[in-house]
């Protein structure tokens, strides 16, 4: 008796689904300019340029591989294959610069043509959003528009619904291929500005290189400046072939949210060898290379993490200060009319602390702790001295019983991790609320 035989299918609408596999649209642009990238010839510097008009993209890449017919077919037009292997290339999926065209634009076009071809060659698709059937399209031949010794690739993406901020992209690509503009290995220009890779004000810096899994992985550490500026996120930044992936890591070590010293600590690190994730927002934790690096590194940060952690916490600047000690007032009152149970009630008569129609606001509210009359310093009353730490009166529970604390002792101001707001820590019995310092309000 015969079996019957069974094969696997493919819908075309799940390359529609691809489209939507990016957060933000800098995040679909970051994978055309990974593509870009990829194609570099070494010894040459590959020159990108990124043209942001309202519902138009250009991208046009001078001097890396190009692309012929050849190339156009059995390569960019082929989804989910590619001839790129991990350690090689950014991008290995066969997917990301189709899908990122779609997750920008309706309509796109392209013309390319391979280094030492002396014509190039394209094609257009109208509907680019309409996948009910995979594309056929007709390659047209064209004058290439440089020398034919170079390779050249131009990407025009039409109908973009998408909202693109030029000065956020030229950050972030600043930012995300640092080590590559540093070099010069790559060129990039938005609206013909040039792209400027990102620079921190370092210090102590030391390079390292060290063997993990089996291979030799390269970066270095150092501190920045104190106090540390509220822009620049602390910690080690992770590269795949020059490429930024993911958010800074700490190999183990607890980063600025238990010690704010830790907010001068930074560093890169280069892993041509541990495999990405699919939209390179990460490293894949649960490999054997990267529990090998992560091991390492761990080993190798230790005496600085431990020096961090031992001396005094970072001075915030007083315009930080200032800012901070207005979030903790405000806070304060919140507590404590939460503790009275006045917080979300409505006065009748008008005064104080009433808003429009009589709503109970924190404007004008005087802080009061049980059994004082005396109000508190309101914004723009006597400070306790230049750069000093503002105070806080212990804040009170508003129920029965003389003297009983309330759930929430203190409010202070510290430098924590700039992606916090505020933390609760408890030492020696007293619970307190911390206001971050370096929070970008």
């Amino acid at each position: 008796m015969s079996g019957r035989v069974v094969r696997e299918r493919i819908d075309p609408r799940l390359t529609a689904a691809l489209f939507a596999n990016y957060r933000t649209p800098i995040d679909a642009l970051l994978e055309l300019i990974d593509n870009a990238v990829d194609s570099r010839v070494a010894g040459r510097a590959l020159e990108i340029d990124l043209a942001l008009r309202a519902g138009h993209i250009t991208l046009t890449v001078v001097d890396g591989e190009g692309m012929g017919p050849r190339e156009l077919e059995r390569e960019y037009l082929r989804w989910g294959g590619s001839r790129k292997r991990a350690g090689e290339r950014i991008g290995r999926y066969g997917q990301g610069g189709k899908a990122a065209i779609g997750h920008l634009g309706g309509t796109f076009s392209i013309i390319a043509s391979s280094a030492g071809d002396p014509a190039a060659h394209g094609f257009t698709d109208e509907d680019y959003r309409d996948r009910t059937k995979l594309r056929t399209y007709e390659l047209r031949e064209s004058r290439k528009p440089v020398d034919a010794l170079l390779g050249y690739v131009r990407i025009e993406i039409g109908e973009v619904d998408r909202k693109i901020d030029a000065r956020r992209v030229g950050t972030r690509l600043g930012d995300v291929y640092r080590p590559l503009l540093s070099a010069g290995d790559v060129v990039m220009r938005i609206d013909k500005a040039p792209v400027v890779p990102t620079e921190w004000p370092v210090e102590e810096r030391k390079d390292f290189s060290v063997r993990a899994g089996g291979r030799i992985v390269r970066g270095w550490y150092g501190l920045i400046l104190d106090p540390p500026p509220s822009a620049i996120e602390a910690g080690m930044r992770l590269y795949h072939l020059g490429r930024l992936v993911g958010a800074p890591e700490w190999f183990g070590h607890p980063g600025p949210a238990v010690h704010p010293g830790l907010n001068r600590l930074i560093g890169e690190i280069e892993l041509p060898h541990v495999a990405v994730t699919l939209n390179k927002s990460d490293v894949e934790r649960g490999s054997p290379e990267w529990e090998a690096v992560e091991a390492r590194m761990y080993r190798l940060l230790r005496p600085l993490v431990r020096r961090l952690t031992r001396e005094e916490a970072v001075a915030a600047s007083p315009q930080a200060l200032r800012t901070a000690d207005q979030v903790r007032r405000i806070l304060a009152r919140a507590l404590h009319l939460l503790e009275s149970g006045k917080l979300f009630e409505s006065e009748i008569t008008s005064g104080p602390g009433s808003g429009v129609e009589g709503q109970l606001t924190m404007e004008g509210y005087v802080d009061r702790a049980e059994g004082e009359g005396e109000p508190a310093a309101e914004e723009g009353g006597e400070s306790d001295g230049p750069g000093a730490e503002p105070s806080v009166p212990p804040v009170r529970s508003g129920g029965p019983g003389r003297g009983r604390r309330s759930g929430v002792g203190e409010v202070v101001i510290r430098s924590l991790d700039p992606r916090l707001r505020s933390a609760m820590e408890e030492e020696d019995g007293v619970r307190r609320v911390v206001i971050n310092s370096r929070y970008p309000l």
